[in-house]
């Protein structure tokens, strides 16, 4: 069985930095950490690098120029290895509003889908963004006439993703959302508040109903505010008080400022916040225009300021960030400590995915995810289960 050890580096635990570390790989999964190299494994000598685990990300609509609601196979490989170059060994696919058919024909893409391309992130699941939201806060979603959920429609989805969908968002105050998180709770699916214009009050209705995450927290989310004439506090306030409750947050370092994201993380902590991209199609791609979700009936976009916004400049539309730049954004940026944002980028989103047993730390016996990074955090290797990938230039 192929062995190989990566070592002289500074290995990243979830509490600690280990200077002169090692990980072991055997086959597809970490054998041993902090080892010395076995006389019949290939030896990495990274030379002070930092050795991390691999990246999760579990909001990226799409990278390369390609976006998984593009009707398109080759789209999801595609992705898949745009984001691996950059630490990403895995993630979920993440659609948008859009009309049942193409949400149908996208999660039969989906289950069509090679699960772990060659060179590629492995794709976990698939995480539904949309479309029951709120007109109010819908940012970039394309949203027309208010839907509201119901059971039978909720069902049809479910059973066609046949157990695929791990994670489905909506805005908890529209009608029969009770029903919406019941559903999620008997499917086994991450009920999710986004794009909503909830009140406080309605959003802990919603975390008592069972949805337990917040979509790209502080980003189409209320806050405090006046509502006929009365003020109110918002879903973020709500959100702070439950900490039962975990938040995503988009790493671009645009959508969040520095202070809010240390905010986030003295309330929550590490363990309950997942380092996000939302990356659009634009992500490793050096363009002006782009468009979000399908290519032909797709939202049209602008790159500005390093991140796609709408073209009158109203509202963001996505990320086109990967997941190493949320690592420089929030480690070198915003002064992080390392440990924790391996967590926020790994260990964490694994879990809400519900493979932290195999995935988000580099421990025995876990998937051989591993991301090697210069001292300025450029990503120089990537092994995804145990592969070393190789990328075009």
């Amino acid at each position: 069985m192929n062995k190989i050890w990566i070592g002289n580096g500074q290995l990243v635990l979830p509490d600690k930095i280990v200077p002169g570390g090692s990980v072991l790989l055997e086959g597809k999964k970490i054998a041993a950490v902090n080892v010395p190299c076995p006389p019949d494994a290939r030896r990495v000598d990274v030379d002070g690098s930092y050795i991390m685990a691999g990246f999760v990300d579990i909001h990226v609509h799409g990278g390369g120029d390609s976006d998984f609601m593009d009707e398109d196979a080759s789209a999801f490989p595609t992705i898949a290895k745009a984001h691996c170059a950059h630490g990403t060994t895995a993630l979920c696919p993440t659609t948008m509003t859009c009309a049942d058919s193409l949400l149908e024909k996208t999660i039969d893409l989906f289950l069509e889908a090679d699960k772990e391309p060659e060179n590629g992130a492995e794709l976990l699941g698939l995480h539904l963004e949309g479309p029951y939201f709120s007109a109010a806060s819908k940012g970039a979603q394309p949203i027309g006439e208010q839907r509201i959920p119901e059971r039978e429609d909720l069902e049809r989805i479910l059973r066609r993703a046949k157990g695929s969908i791990l994670r489905w968002d909506a805005a908890p105050e529209l009608p029969n959302m009770e029903l919406f998180a019941k559903v999620m709770a008997e499917n086994g699916v991450l009920a999710s508040l986004a794009h909503s214009a909830a009140t406080a009050p309605e959003a802990l209705r919603a975390f008592d109903w069972g949805f337990s995450h917040v979509t790209h927290f502080y980003n189409a989310c209320t806050t405090f505010h006046k509502k006929n004439g009365l003020v109110y506090s918002g879903i973020v306030e709500a959100t702070y008080l439950r900490d039962d409750v975990t938040i995503e947050l988009i790493g671009d370092g645009r959508h969040i400022p520095r202070e809010s994201m240390l905010l986030a993380l003295r309330i929550k902590g590490a363990d309950s916040i997942a380092l996000i991209t939302d990356a659009m199609r634009a992500a490793g791609v050096n363009c002006e225009k782009s468009v979000l979700g399908a290519r032909t009936t797709g939202v049209p976009v602008v790159i500005r300021d390093d991140v796609a916004q709408l073209p009158d400049l109203s509202s963001y539309a996505g990320s086109i960030a990967t997941m190493d730049r949320c690592l420089r954004t929030a480690h070198v940026q915003y002064g992080i400590p390392l440990p924790e944002v391996s967590r926020m980028l790994s260990l964490t989103p694994a879990r809400l995915c519900g493979v932290s047993d195999r995935k988000g730390s580099l421990e025995k016996g876990k998937d051989g995810d591993v991301v090697v990074l210069s001292g300025d955090f450029q990503v120089q290797q990537v092994y995804a289960r145990g592969d070393r990938c190789v990328f075009e230039t």
